[in-house]
């Protein structure tokens, strides 16, 4: 058995616990950065300017976004929900025509060849994803409490905490054009750097071939599995908000049961057959 995984988990496990270490002995909180075992952050003003400013200048180009993301959200959760059942079926039926469904962690299922343009590219889709719903709070009057820049054990990006309360006393639309709008940005960015591949892929330089790679790869998934009905996903807020207005919250709980089965099945069983995959 390989040694490279345990051997790139070590490696990551020093270089972010001397991490953690350096930031506490400089005292870097004084200058707004928190440092937490699994994560630090930045945490800026800056970032809630340039979201307001970015929102009121076409805001009526962003609503459209918006409206966008609420309408394609149904389709991408029932999409992977299909790929996700049908790779289920496969492992059962006909397990050599399976496909691996593994976690991301960087040094284990990333190479350690293949790290700076996944940490890029993971940062570029974590931070439009959180900058869209910050956007989208902006138009909908909805308060934003922080914004920060993140630095995690395992990517960068960003993080935009809303005022939960104004968010859940606005209607149910306003609610999922927020909700939604991570996702969709991630779709939109994906399938442009999907474009660019297939039309430029041969001309490229390698660098940018990768990054461009890694994006598209990154984005795509994140946007699909973030419609699924599972919490803490939007995809699971946005049904909420559904069934709750139904009254009908048994759909629910019974949703995020099945696709948590769902999933869990799915990486079980990619775990027994082909183990930690290398990407």
């Amino acid at each position: 058995m390989s040694t490279q995984p345990l051997l790139g988990l070590l490696i990551l496990a020093a270089a972010w616990t001397a991490f953690y270490t350096a930031s506490k002995l400089l005292n870097l909180e004084r200058h707004g950065v928190e440092v937490h075992p699994l994560y630090a952050l930045y945490r800026s003003r800056r970032l809630n300017g340039f979201m307001e400013r970015v929102a009121l200048r076409t805001p009526r180009l962003w609503r459209i976004l918006g409206n966008m993301g609420v309408v394609t959200s149904p389709g991408l959760a029932i999409y992977i929900s299909y790929l996700l059942l049908m790779n289920l079926q496969r492992f059962f039926y006909v397990p050599e025509k399976a496909s691996p469904v593994v976690p991301i962690i960087p040094g284990v299922t990333v190479r350690f060849q293949s790290l700076p343009w996944f940490l890029i590219a993971a940062g570029i889709v974590i931070l439009v994803h959180e900058l869209s719903h910050g956007i989208q709070c902006i138009l909908e009057g909805i308060p934003i409490k922080s914004s920060a820049l993140v630095f995690a054990v395992i990517t960068i990006g960003g993080a935009v905490e809303p005022d939960e309360e104004a968010l859940e006393s606005t209607g149910g639309i306003s609610q999922m054009r927020v909700y939604a709008a991570g996702s969709f940005s991630n779709l939109v960015i994906g399938l442009a750097a999907l474009a660019l591949l297939i039309i430029y892929a041969r001309t490229m330089p390698p660098p940018l071939l990768y990054l461009l790679n890694w994006t598209y790869f990154l984005s795509l998934n994140v946007a699909m599995v973030n419609m699924l009905p599972i919490k803490p996903l939007d995809g699971w807020r946005m049904l909420k908000i559904i069934t709750d207005a139904k009254g009908l919250p048994i759909i629910e709980k019974v949703a995020t049961g099945g696709f948590l089965l769902l999933v869990a099945l799915n990486l079980g069983l990619s775990l027994l057959r082909f183990g930690l995959i290398p990407l």
